[in-house]
């Protein structure tokens, strides 16, 4: 068949069918360039998983770069009080020039000048413990600040996980919001019908269509609670400019084989937060050991090498020229012994004292913090896993449900009332399920920041 149609259409293309095909081939070719000036579509963005985010949120939340601050501050302060082990060293240069008169001459002599010029060393060489106990001191509390690092770390990952899960759950809620719009659609277009031919009372049309809007104003506020999820999310990653991207799922449910007990021993060997008051404990009692050593005497060496020189005197026998300035050095060893100083260390030791005991409370108060988290977390987890299972149960009733009544209504035996009552039964249905599931996935990262290993994600 297509090479008898050829056959007959050949002839046409001699004369002005020659010229006609020309000029298709050049409208062809005009709309196949048109075509290739237009920019191919931009590739879709990549799906944001939960590793990324996380990942994001430790290369960009300013919560871990304000608390690595700290770490570096901390690390210098350990340097300033290793200063103390090694010397002084200052260099000084002096000018003065000054006039003296003889005794009983009213008429004064011209100025003297003198120069000087000189390098100190001044060296502790024992303190009897004082310069180790701080050293020691800044150390633990390079180790607190460490500690308190980690917490800040395991604070935001565990934030990113719950506005990830809640970002999911929102883009859910809308699905289901969406199903339940074009099902009362769907209503409104079956009871209009009804309507026409007579078969079902006004007030059915009336009654689907407010349903309708109200399925539509609940869609709109799940369609917000989306774009609120995702500024949530952005802010918890640090990156505020970070345009929308669809994210991956994680429902993956994690076996958690722990008992209660098991999860609190875990949390109390490893949550940051209780590691760094022991670091504190150990600065403080350092800090106590040093205050007390202040009523210890101090041996200190200090040695002095330079030149001077003076102009010649108009008086007396020093009658030598100021250049070339002449060579001085001195060396001396002290022992310095505090005898009395206003009570002053004795308050010292007080204060460090009463320090020490405040961390010790503030230690106790946090791990009492850190078994109501082990436990409130543990025992949220297990309940929604518990009310998955209700849940699920109740959403396949409520779709038979739903289909019962929507084929009662289409035979004509059942009410409009049955229809949107089960609408709403299901959706609300729907709506918990996914609640659920997500709750389980926010109370699973809140179990384990509690048990200390949030940062895994």
């Amino acid at each position: 068949m297509n090479i008898r149609r050829w056959k007959v259409t050949l002839p046409a293309l001699t004369g002005g069918g020659l010229c006609g095909l020309f000029l298709a081939f050049s409208a062809s070719m005009g709309r196949a360039a048109e075509q290739a000036s237009v920019p191919p579509p931009a590739p879709p963005q990549e799906v944001l998983r939960l590793d990324e985010a996380i990942r994001i949120s430790l290369d960009n939340q300013p919560r871990i770069q304000a608390a690595l601050g700290k770490v570096g501050s901390q690390n210098a302060l350990l340097g300033q009080q290793f200063s103390a082990y090694y010397p002084t060293i200052t260099e000084s240069n002096s000018y003065r020039s000054s006039t003296s008169s003889s005794s009983g001459d009213s008429v004064s002599a011209r100025a003297r000048d003198r120069f000087n010029g000189q390098a100190t060393m001044n060296m502790t060489l024992y303190n009897f413990g004082k310069r180790e106990g701080t050293v020691q001191s800044a150390r633990e509390s390079l180790e607190a600040v460490n500690q308190d690092y980690k917490t800040v770390i395991n604070d935001v990952v565990l934030a990113v996980k719950q506005a990830y899960f809640s970002y999911l759950q929102a883009a859910a809620l809308v699905k289901v919001r969406e199903e339940t719009v074009k099902g009362r659609e769907l209503l409104v277009r079956q009871a209009r019908a009804f309507y026409e031919v007579g078969t079902r009372p006004r007030i059915d049309v009336a009654r689907a269509e407010a349903n309708l809007y109200s399925a539509q104003a609940d869609l709109i506020a799940a369609q917000n609670a989306v774009k609120v999820a995702w500024t949530v999310l952005k802010n918890a990653m640090g990156t505020p400019d970070l345009s929308e991207r669809s994210l991956a799922e994680e429902l993956t449910m994690m076996a958690f084989s722990m008992t209660l007990e098991e999860a609190k021993a875990a949390a109390f060997a490893a949550r940051p937060e209780l590691h760094s008051f022991e670091a504190q404990r150990r600065a403080q009692d350092q800090k106590i050991a040093a205050a007390r050593r202040g009523h210890l005497p101090d041996v200190l060496f200090t040695g002095s090498y330079g030149r001077t020189g003076s102009s010649p005197s108009d008086f007396g026998p020093d009658r030598s020229p100021a250049f070339p300035l002449q060579p001085f050095w001195t060396a001396q060893l002290s022992l310095n012994i505090p005898i009395f100083d206003g009570f002053n260390t004795t308050y010292k030791v007080e204060e460090a004292v009463k320090t020490y005991y405040t961390i010790k409370a503030q230690e106790e108060t946090q791990k009492q913090q850190v078994a109501l988290d082990v436990e409130q977390s543990y025992l949220n987890l297990l309940e929604a896993r518990e009310r998955i299972k209700a849940t699920e149960a109740g959403e396949k009733a409520a779709k038979e449900n739903l289909d019962l009544a929507n084929g009662r209504y289409q035979v004509g035996v059942g009410s409009i009332i049955e229809v949107t009552d089960a609408q709403t039964l299901y959706t609300s249905a729907v709506t918990d399920r996914i609640r659920s599931l997500y709750d389980y996935k926010i109370f699973e990262a809140q179990l384990a920041r509690a048990v200390g290993s949030g940062v895994s994600p």
